[in-house]
């Protein structure tokens, strides 16, 4: 390896992990924050281990497992890698600003719209890059995480092309690591891709409590995903991101392939923790109005996952 980089990445979940595995792996600094206090436990017993599409442990020393953002305090630092849920970013950005030296790059490392512009609002849009990652997985135990699918590549752009060279860099460390990583000067097309994607079928699983493939064996609601993307496709259209004729085709081919996926979204509602809606369909609803294209599947399925994010109540 050329280089050694050091790390920190913030939310050692299935995205976060996954990514601080492979770079770890191929012999990077990797440090790991998290407040789940027995997942970093046993990843300071037995490594982290990634099963499903690939099997390996990765140790990591117990002085890289962090259970709060204080902890990187005084840590040499190449770029921090942000994992957490978007709706938690207001609470520990101001965190993260004041233990990490400024000018460290800021990854957003999140599923949704516009993420990145929320940290860039911190950190300056120079010192922010945003990664649309193309894998996705579960815990499926405390210092296990599981690979459902990656249909490789990975994206990383810029918001600010005085960053470009460094994303550029970045990628090609990220792909040698083992997760294939393109650095794209689209960065927001493939946002959109993504969250087109993540909100035809994510809030479906969540409130179906199903998987996504049952959710696209069953006519119905495959149908329901369907309407869903043929919304955000126009909304998208609408504001500047153009796709070929047959979009919608490799959508529903690619959602096909997703397997017996449980969606975040689905892991949040069971634990009773707020989701991403705000940053998937809602933000299609929002960018949608700004346009007078009315999105009544999105904005359905927005106050449904709205309504489920409520407490129950108590008799």
């Amino acid at each position: 390896m050329d280089e050694i980089m050091k790390f920190a990445i913030i939310g050692a979940g299935p995205i976060g992990g996954i990514m601080g595995a492979y770079l770890a792996k191929a012999g990077h600094k990797v440090i790991l924050v998290d407040i789940l206090k027995n997942h970093l436990s046993e990843i300071a017993r037995n490594g982290l281990k990634i099963t499903g599409i690939v099997e390996m442990t990765v140790p990591f020393p117990e002085e890289n497992l962090c259970l709060g953002i204080d902890e990187l305090a005084g840590r040499e630092l190449d770029a921090v890698f942000i994992s957490v849920k978007a709706s938690v970013m207001p609470r520990i950005l101001p965190l993260i600003k004041q233990v990490v030296p400024a000018g460290i790059q800021m990854i957003s490392l999140q599923n949704g719209l516009d993420t990145e512009e929320v940290i860039a609002e911190v950190f300056g849009k120079e010192h922010t890059l945003r990664i649309v990652v193309n894998y996705a997985g579960n815990l499926a135990g405390n210092g296990t995480v599981r690979i459902s699918f990656f249909n490789s590549p990975n994206y990383l752009g810029t918001i600010d092309p005085a960053a470009d060279e460094r994303a550029g860099e970045l990628a090609k460390i990220i792909t040698k690591a083992g997760l294939d990583t393109a650095f794209t000067t689209e960065i927001k097309k493939h946002e959109w891709t993504k969250t087109i994607l993540n909100a035809a079928l994510s809030p479906v699983c969540a409130l179906t409590r199903r998987t996504m493939k049952q959710m696209m064996e069953l006519k119905d609601t495959r149908s329901l995903a369907e309407a869903i993307l043929r919304e955000g496709i126009e909304v998208a259209k609408a504001n500047g991101i153009a796709y070929d004729k047959d979009f919608l085709e490799l959508c529903m081919g690619y959602l096909d392939k997703a397997g017996h996926h449980k969606t975040s979204m689905h892991v949040d509602l069971e634990r009773g923790s707020p989701t991403e809606i705000g940053f998937l369909n809602e933000k299609i609803v929002e960018y949608g109005r700004a346009k007078g294209i009315p999105t009544p599947y999105n904005s359905t399925i927005t106050s449904l996952i709205r309504g489920s994010e409520l407490p129950e109540h108590q008799v």
